[in-house]
């Protein structure tokens, strides 16, 4: 068994961790999220990295990576700024992926490679207030009408929907189903007639907005549904392992960046006469760190393998998101711990980690939902050990 990366996966995660570290130290992110302002010269940077493109295939300007390097991606920006990662996911690794997917030949040639250049974002217009995890009651309803869907509903935490060109919209088609077998996915210019969005005060990522979406009457031409009718729920489901990978991925990515700051941190302060991580107190919170990251990472690259081997992957992805986002947050924890006073203080960047962690644990579906995901395969089958 072979837990090296390759030397691809090495040299991409040298790079990224030097590109990342120059462009986007705390105090620049910092500054985007204090102005509250969308992170466009760090991500036209990452576009021309070919970042946009890492989940398309070349033949439509992409430059399609295996899962476990995709993973990488995600570790190495959310360790950087969850701005850029909002800035970043939803887009390329969920709405790029649903059109590669089941996309038409003709929407491939027309979004893909806008998407892979940086010059398209979309946003994910999928839950609703009164539908999160439960998709079964989404009520954004889409009535044909001469060649054209209008579509009336509404959306919440449609992250970055004000700077997006397009929202990929899931929306009820067939309001007689009652069930998931009911949805559909059409993409919707953000600058449509009838499309009005608010954006929510949050507590972290502030650069890029979460929203609400408003859609009322809204006209989209039929050439814009995305997959079959009715196919909406097979696109989500299709999508929810990659997603959840990810979101483990993301983790890690954080529990990496406690860490290092952390332990850089307690090499250099001094007290009672000696560097801090000489003390077993924070010795021991240390080590509990580099365990947490260890076993995420881990946990996460096994089902970005399985996933890559085109091997049933739902409870391995359920648990690198579980195991991912509450590392991330024992994590953080831990550090604003360690650097005590300082880690209150904007400049040392602890604090914004502490912020970003919690909404691994709650964003693509609640650790809570993971954990009965995970029960669920394990009455079908058990645990296989590979």
């Amino acid at each position: 068994m072979d837990f090296t990366l390759s030397q691809e996966q090495q040299e991409l995660r040298t790079m990224l961790r030097s590109f990342f570290e120059k462009e986007a130290p705390t105090d620049v992110v910092h500054r985007f999220d204090r102005e509250e302002r969308f992170p466009r010269e760090v991500f036209d940077k990452m576009a021309a990295l070919g970042l946009c493109g890492i989940c398309i295939d070349p033949a439509y300007g992409g430059n399609k990576l295996d899962e476990i390097s995709v993973c990488i991606v995600a570790e190495e920006i959310s360790r950087a700024s969850a701005a850029l990662l909002y800035a970043f996911i939803p887009t390329v690794t969920f709405c790029a992926r649903g059109i590669d997917l089941v996309g038409s030949e003709e929407q491939k040639r027309t979004y893909l490679p806008e998407i892979a250049a940086g010059k398209m974002r979309m946003a994910m217009g999928l839950t609703e207030p009164e539908a999160g995890s439960d998709l079964t009651h989404l009520a954004t309803c889409a009535v044909k009408d001469d060649g054209s869907y209008v579509i009336r509903g509404q959306k919440v935490f449609t992250t970055g929907a004000d700077t997006a060109e397009y929202i990929f919209c899931f929306v009820r088609t067939d309001p007689e189903a009652g069930t998931s077998r009911g949805l559909s996915v059409v993409l919707v210019p953000r600058e449509a007639n009838g499309v009005s969005v608010r954006t929510l005060p949050k507590l972290a990522g502030q650069a890029v907005h979460t929203c609400e979406v408003f859609l009322d009457d809204v006209r989209v031409p039929t050439a814009n549904l995305v997959g079959p009718e009715g196919g909406g729920a097979k696109i989500i489901f299709g999508l929810l392992d990659a997603e959840r990978i990810n979101v483990g991925a993301q983790g890690v990515g954080i529990a990496q960046g406690t860490l290092d700051k952390a332990l850089r941190y307690a090499l250099e302060r001094e007290q009672f006469g000696k560097p801090i991580v000489d003390h077993q107190a924070i010795g021991h919170m240390l080590a509990d760190m580099a365990m947490d990251t260890r076993m995420a990472r881990l946990v996460t690259y096994h089902a970005a393998w399985k996933a890559d081997q085109g091997l049933p992957c739902s409870m391995e992805a359920s648990m690198a998101k579980v195991v991912g986002s509450e590392a991330a947050t024992r994590n953080a924890n831990r550090g604003m711990q360690i650097l005590g006073g300082y880690s209150y203080m904007v400049e040392y960047g602890m604090e914004r980690y502490w912020r970003e962690a919690k909404l691994n644990e709650i964003a693509g579906g609640t650790n809570q939902i993971q954990r009965n995901i995970i029960v669920r395969e394990l009455k079908a089958g058990g645990l296989p050990d590979v």
